[in-house]
């Protein structure tokens, strides 16, 4: 990166390594574009096509296991909506095909690593301490291979565990009052 042949760099990743790439290139005066730590979120206001949001979640969630940082990460729920948009979501969550990822009835294939095996573990348990609630899933797969059940929790604005983008299958669904306080909550 440090490199003026590059003109420019494109990373995308953790907070703490975008800003150290962004020190490097920026003493060059070279450009960066740099997507880090995200967590991508969906707000659904009451008037919101239902249908269409669980089917756009569940699969922006679960596809790639979670394992891509353009993955459905928190779920913005309107009051009015949340416990229909919930327990919905629960229902699709019990119908998603784990397994070989080559199957194309497979939705859910294996984490790429046992690490990230412990990265699910370890962040469902520091959700679990922070107070969140688990809606479903939050369990390893009874079979060969790097598998987990997808899984849905209930967390808050207030949760430190929200700004850590974890790259494994869990999805935070949290409740909002207006327009204004989801979009504070999306941009926090």
């Amino acid at each position: 990166t440090s490199s003026v042949r590059i003109p420019g760099i494109s990373f995308t990743g953790s907070t703490q390594v975008g800003r150290r790439v962004s020190e490097i290139v920026h003493r060059r005066f070279g450009r960066t574009i740099l997507e880090l730590g995200g967590n991508n979120a969906v707000i659904v206001m009451p008037d919101a096509d239902l249908e269409l949001v669980i089917r756009g979640s569940v699969f922006s969630a679960v596809g790639t296991a979670g394992q891509r940082c353009t993955s459905l990460r928190r779920l913005l729920i309107h009051e009015d909506v949340f416990d229909e948009v919930v327990d919905r979501m629960q229902k699709a969550y019990a119908t998603v095909c784990i397994g070989d990822p080559l199957d194309e009835s497979t939705l859910v294939g294996p984490l790429h690593t046992e690490a990230a095996i412990q990265e699910y573990e370890e962040g469902l348990a520091q959700i679990l301490e922070q107070g969140g609630k688990l809606v479903c899933g939050g369990k390893r797969v009874d079979r060969p291979g790097n598998f987990v059940m997808p899984t849905i929790v209930e967390t808050n604005k207030n949760m430190e565990i929200i700004k850590t983008e974890l790259f494994v299958p869990i999805l935070h669904v949290m409740k909002f009052s207006t327009l204004e306080e989801a979009i504070e909550m999306n941009n926090a």
